[in-house]
């Protein structure tokens, strides 16, 4: 039955503003909610992680340098026998470095020459007998890489400082001495405490998750105690970092390796965004910052509760009108995304004809919508006609440009494939059984050259011609097309089809070819032609000269350096006054 009277989309709006709105606020509330939520969440566990990865990166950029010049030194440094030549490089390392306060150089016997940022002034010292000086060597001595080791209180800079070192050798690789650097700890609260100044926040770096390495408060250390614990720390919002008052789990469900707790002082909400780290030491380095959340405009639970509370408040003024209209629109527009959804899955066969509407633009919309599910069934239809002629890529191409394919110059590697002795089959069996077997013979020759990405573009009576880069480029197609040969040959000894015994003979080239739909004006066919073709269809026919299943050609083996080639000879190629090299495959060359 034909609709003769459909209401305009537009009395509907002016009909019910207020039910509209309702509804607006009513489907916002339904699919929009959990997505707004959603969203905070994600803000703020964006900014969350934005922030600590800043902190991160600040610290490797500070602290990697210092490992790629001990790096840059181990390498250039293999003689230790006059450490006071090496002043004036040392004190270009020192240059390079601004970050560093002092590096030393110490022999195996314990002599140490160190230099210091200030003066240039060279200091020897003798650290042999020194009571942790034996287990250091050994330490590093048995070590390749740089490394950190754990902060120490060093008089000479009178502050605690980050240790770092990497052993020295000799061209022979024996261990010649120690090459060390030290980074006062003062420096990184310093650094992190003006980059994150103007942010709100207190960073913070801790140390084996007790010890506070880097804080805007830190004291100079001392020897028996160079950094300072948690609680000796003037901080007492930090000291609850591990004795937390709640988890947040709106914004820790969307974090991966960065973790977010609450603590209460007070009136006031502190949050916590920390991350525990292993690159810089023998113990873990805890990176992280806190917040004064109260001091916020406005909270995300705040903003979600507000949001929460107006929209329903709106709905339950409209929830009346809100249900009549919303079944009226949402049945069509259900029914339109359920068969959508079918059309994208190309699950064409079960997509129903939609109805007919009272509404103008639904009414049209499913008009529109239905014959464009008619179109694509007629073109699936022509699609899947014309794979069963040409291959699916060609099909494709026809189809996408109009019924032209342009024609094409490239290198591609042919493969020419034929079966022995198939006149005197073809005279045993009959053309009913012979028909029956090339149809299993080529179906499973044509899965293994789909496989490795091979077309076939002609079945020339029981041969096959396919081609690789064309018309499906494939930057290893050499290989793909000695792979696929290999495993046709393997299938073809392996199986019967229709319950025939095959042998066949395969041919491989790389070079230069032209392919394109050539033919008559109203009788095209998609091949490909020059001397690359006609030179395969030869080495196919050689196989029967070498005793081989597999020729490959000189050029195709150029291209190949992972599969084991044998050479078996030289030919000369039609049009060509040199010879080539011919190769095969030592497990398939021979003829079984």
């Amino acid at each position: 039955m034909t609709v003769r009277y459909r209401i305009p989309i537009t009395a509907i709006t002016v009909f019910g503003a207020s039910s509209l709105l309702a509804l607006s606020v009513g489907i916002v509330l339904y699919l929009g909610f959990n997505q707004a939520a959603e969203s905070t969440r994600k803000l703020w566990a964006d900014q969350s992680k934005t922030l600590i990865d800043t902190i991160e990166q600040s610290l490797d950029a500070q602290l990697r340098p210092i490992r790629d010049q001990a790096k840059w030194v181990a390498q250039d440094v293999r003689d230790l026998s006059s450490p006071e030549e090496l002043d004036d490089y040392m004190y270009g390392v020192l240059a390079a470095t601004p970050q560093v306060a002092g590096i030393a150089v110490i022999t195996p016997q314990g002599f140490s020459r160190r230099w210091h940022r200030g003066e240039r002034v060279a200091i020897d010292e003798d650290w042999s007998q020194r009571d942790w000086f034996r287990d250091y060597r050994q330490l590093v001595e048995s070590e390749n890489q740089p490394a950190w080791r754990e902060p120490i209180f060093t008089d000479t800079v009178n502050s605690s400082t980050l240790l770092h070192d990497v052993p020295l050798r000799d061209e022979d690789g024996q261990f010649i001495g120690i090459f060390a650097q030290i980074v006062p700890v003062e420096v990184l609260s310093s650094f992190i405490a003006t980059q994150y100044s103007d942010t709100g926040t207190t960073p913070f770096v801790l140390y084996d998750r007790n010890f506070v390495l880097a804080h805007p408060r830190i004291t100079n250390g001392d020897m028996s105690n160079p950094l300072p614990r948690l609680d000796e720390l003037n901080d007492l919002i930090l000291r609850r970092i591990w004795t937390p008052d709640e988890k947040v789990p709106y914004i820790q469900s969307a974090l991966k390796d960065t973790k977010t707790v609450g603590v209460f002082w007070g009136d006031d909400d502190y949050l916590f965004l920390y991350r525990d780290i292993e690159s810089f030491g023998p113990a873990s380095w805890t990176v992280g910052a806190y917040l004064n959340t109260s001091l916020l405009e406005e909270r995300p639970g705040q903003r979600i509760i507000r949001t929460l509370a107006f929209g329903i408040a709106i709905l339950v003024l409209a929830v009346i009108a809100a249900v009549v209209i919303g079944r009226r629109i949402s049945t069509p527009v259900k029914a339109l995304v359920q068969s959508a959804a079918l059309v994208e899955t190309g699950q064409l066969d079960r997509v129903e004809p939609l109805g007919q509407s009272r509404i103008r633009e639904f009414d049209e919309a499913g008009s529109a919508f239905n014959n464009m599910v008619n179109g694509l069934r007629e073109r699936q239809l022509i699609r899947d006609t014309l794979g069963r002629f040409v291959p699916e890529e060609v099909a494709s191409s026809l189809l996408a440009g109009g019924g032209k394919i342009d024609v094409q110059q490239t290198e591609a590697t042919i493969l020419f494939c034929d079966v022995e002795a198939f006149t005197r089959m073809t005279e045993s069996l009959g053309p009913v059984r012979i028909v029956e077997v090339l149809n299993a013979y080529f179906s499973a020759m044509v899965d293994l050259l789909e496989a490795h990405g091979g077309v076939v573009t002609q079945f020339q009576g029981d041969a096959i011609l396919a081609t690789f880069n064309v018309p499906i480029t494939d930057p290893e197609h050499a290989r793909n097309a000695v792979l696929a040969g290999r495993e046709m040959l393997d299938c073809v000894e392996q199986n019967r089809f229709a319950g025939e015994r095959l042998n066949v003979r395969i041919g491989i080239n790389t070079g230069p070819v032209i392919a394109g739909a050539i033919g008559a004006r109203g009788r095209l066919n998609y091949t490909v032609h020059g001397d690359a073709v006609n030179l395969a269809a030869r080495l196919e026919a050689l196989n029967k000269e070498y005793g081989t299943r597999l020729m490959i050609s000189e050029s195709s083996a150029a291209a190949i350096d992972d599969i084991e080639l044998s050479r078996v000879g030289e030919v000369t190629a039609r049009g060509q006054t040199r010879s080539i090299n011919i190769y095969t495959i030592e497990s398939v060359g021979a003829k079984h």
